[in-house]
């Protein structure tokens, strides 16, 4: 019996490892929980005004094809909506800003391979996303970003095909804002967060 249960364990791993040869493909979704670092509030003239209170949420299917065991190289999508609070001037009420984002991003992911049922990975990818925001009542025309993320965590292997995923992921867009008077400047959104998802392996 103890002989059947042991065949059966390793047979289990061999396939689970098996998840990440080359050839495989790798269909996955996560919801991502971000956390932005807030402005610092200020105080003049005896007022003080707090800093922008940030939330923002991502879902984010992706594909990756393994070029070489325990590599993938794929696409992430990235849809996000993120909703801030801001002054509009010095001294008014706080405004509602709510900031859509789409984003294209190729990416490579790698597992390290192991005797268990997790598997440690790290992730990094760059690309372009648009941004179209709503400032109280006024939309405002859409913004193209560059965007680039790295991702770390473990998928924890739930079957022989699908794993469950936590992880960490830090992301950057930035963009360039050119004034008619020929001045220009740079905005930059850094978001870090958690995320939890599922991936589905096929081969």
């Amino acid at each position: 019996m103890k002989k059947l249960i042991l065949i059966a364990l390793l047979a289990f791993v061999g396939t689970a490892n098996a998840q990440t040869e080359k050839g495989n493909w790798m269909f996955g979704g996560a919801t991502t929980f971000n956390f932005n670092s807030s402005n610092p509030s200020a105080k003049q003239d005896g007022v003080t005004i707090d800093g922008i209170k940030t939330s923002n949420i991502t879902a984010t299917p992706s594909v990756g094809y393994f070029v070489m065991n325990n590599l993938a190289i794929g696409m992430d999508l990235e849809l996000s909506v993120q909703k801030t609070k801001e002054y509009q001037s010095y001294g008014s009420p706080m405004i509602d800003v709510k900031t859509t984002v789409f984003g294209i991003i190729p990416s490579a992911t790698y597992y390290f391979k192991n005797e268990s049922k997790a598997f440690p990975y790290i992730g990094a990818g760059a690309g372009y996303a648009v941004a179209k925001a709503k400032v109280a009542d006024t939309t405002i025309e859409p913004t193209n970003f560059f965007v680039w993320k790295i991702k770390g965590g473990v998928a924890y292997m739930i079957t022989n095909d699908i794993s469950v995923d936590f992880g960490l992921n830090y992301n950057q867009l930035s963009t360039k804002f050119n004034y008619p008077s020929g001045e220009s400047y740079k905005s930059f959104n850094k978001n870090f967060g958690a995320n939890l998802g599922f991936t589905l392996f096929l081969n």
